[in-house]
Order: C-alpha cells, then structure tokens, then sequence
C-alpha cells in the first residue's frame, strides 16, 4: 500500500517550526485505509506532520518487517518513551542493568533491519504510518500516554534545547494550536491507541500511573510479558526507575547523543544543565504555563474530542487530574 507525501506550504506558523537547516515539511498519510486489517476501522487516519526528509524513508517504514519476537513501544514524543523504553528493555531481559546501560536508544532504520532478534523498536509515529506488518503479525506493542499539557511543556524545553528552537513560548503555543507537530497528532495517536487497548497484544500505560504507583505497573507489565520477578526484585527496579536514579543515568539521558547534537550544528543547549529525563513530574505544566495558555490548550483538546469522536474516557488522559 503506498504512502503519500504532500510538501507543507510556507506560511509563518510552519517557519516558526523551523530549526537549524529543517526549513521544509510534509504531510504523510496511506493512501487508503486498510481494508485486511481489522483494527484499522478504529484509525483516524490523520495526516502526519514531518519532516521532508521523512520523505525518503516513509514507504519504507511502512514496508518494514516485523517479526513476531519484536516488542514495539509507541509514544507520543515526550509521553515518558524514553523512561518506559528503559523498564520494558530490564523486565523483557531479566533485568540485566548491565545491559541496560549498553542500550542504544537513537538508532537507524538500517540498523534495526540488521539487528539480531529480540529487538525493542521505539516509536512516535502514528498507526497508520507504522509498519503494516506490525497489525498482521501482532507482536508486543507498550503504548505510554501522558497529559496533553505536560507533553507540551516538555516538548517545548526539548525543543528549545535539543533542537535550537529559538522563537518565543508563545510562538511555540502558535505552533501546538496549528497542530504542526513532528511526527503525529496528541489527540489523534492517544485516542487511536485508547480505542485499541483491549488487544491481546496491546499494553496500554499511562504516565501518570508509572508516578502514582510504580510497583503495580512494574507487575502489570511483567505479567503481559509472562515474566515473574520478586517483590523485591521489582523494588529494586523501581529504584533503578526512581526519578532520582533515571536523571542521572547517562545512556537513559542520551548523553553522547546530545554532544554529537550539538557538534554537529554547531550549538549549545540554552539551559546547559538540561537533561532529556528534566523533571519527571506529573502536572509540571501548572508552574509552567500562563493561565490563558491552559485554557487555549483545553479550548483545543475539546475541539478535538468533538472532531474525532473521541471516547468520553479518553479525557481522563487528555486532562491531569491532580488525585492521581
């Protein structure tokens, strides 16, 4: 089944999303709904917003072959991928910390065709973009979801120092509203996903949880991947997973990978003691964001649950609630 590929005009939203020598975008989209998928009925088929360089490789994500022994973990970016990639990889691998430290987490189509099975494949793609395979063959899928507002704080921050965005917090805020974001739509991949959680082979966790009670989603984890560790062999995991341990973890954080970042365009993190783990807090958008920001974004995910005929339960993701 083909991909199209359609360049996004220039207009003074899309030049706010520009950064470094990223200047071009492109909206990816299947050319048709599957129709031998069932679980495709449930899709909403948004277009995705990316870079033109996606174009190169987008028929070839699409076409990607899975095997039955991988384990996908699906993410809208800063919905807690990275965190939740490092508790997968340990209870999937007899929690090998050792292991775990070796992990490369930012890897190339190339390598992951090549690499030996079992492979942990991380994505943000939406799941009409993802590869069609993955919907046949059904191997293990981990979806995260977070708040809308606090993937959006975070997005910013990563933003501004991974990838040198240099307008304002507002001009960002222009941008979120716009919906130009790389890779997917929040509330199109979130609902998508939601509506797809009662799959045998779909775990569907949220952030917020992992924050509240680490432990239950430790066990919860493990027996959807039939594994049995200890209470005190999940203790010890989650204080591998603590706030306080995952920030300085050096191959969580992607040290390496963000010095090459900065060498290769020649630039500095605005925030020089930013890490990719930064706060790891639930509700963090409350000391961040304006008051009229807040309201734009709820004007927003309202909208959207109207448009996409969102399920009345999946606003309990959208939106923090500060008892959880």
């Amino acid at each position: 089944m083909s991909v199209i590929c359609e360049k996004v005009p220039q207009s003074e939203v899309v030049k706010k999303v520009a950064y470094g020598d990223v200047t071009e975008f492109i909206l990816v989209n299947r050319s048709e709904r599957p129709k031998d998928i069932p679980v495709a009925q449930k899709w909403s088929m948004e277009p995705c917003f990316s870079r033109i360089k996606h174009e190169r490789c987008a028929q070839r994500i699409v076409d990607f072959v899975v095997r039955p022994d991988d384990v996908w973990l699906v993410g809208f970016p800063k919905s807690g991928t990275t965190w939740t990639q490092e508790l997968t990889w340990l209870i999937c691998n007899d929690l090998d910390y050792e292991g775990a430290a070796k992990v490369v987490q930012n890897i190339t189509l190339s390598i992951l065709e090549n690499r030996p099975s079992p492979r942990l494949i991380k994505s943000h793609l939406p799941c009409h973009i993802l590869p069609t395979q993955l919907w046949t063959v059904q191997p293990k899928i981990v979806y995260v979801a977070r708040n809308f507002k606090d993937v959006v704080i975070s997005g910013y921050h990563h933003c501004v120092n991974i990838q040198g965005f240099e307008e304002s917090f507002d001009d960002f805020i222009d941008v979120v509203l716009d919906k130009k974001h790389v890779y997917a739509l929040y509330h199109a991949l979130v609902s998508d996903f939601f509506n797809m959680k009662t799959e045998e082979n779909i775990l569907f966790l949220m952030y917020e949880d992992m924050k509240k009670d680490v432990m239950s989603v430790l066990r919860k984890t493990s027996m959807f991947f039939k594994k049995n560790y200890s209470n005190e062999q999940l203790e010890g995991l989650a204080k591998h997973l603590s706030f306080e341990n995952i920030s300085k973890n050096p191959s969580v954080n992607m040290e390496q990978l963000l010095i090459d970042y900065e060498k290769l365009r020649n630039t500095k993190r605005k925030n020089e003691s930013f890490r990719f783990i930064r706060r790891g807090e639930s509700g963090a958008y409350l000391d961040e964001m304006p008051k009229e920001v807040i309201e734009k974004l709820d004007r927003l995910t309202e909208n959207e649950m109207e448009r996409l005929g969102c399920d009345p339960e999946v606003r309990k993701i959208f939106y923090f609630n500060k008892d959880l």
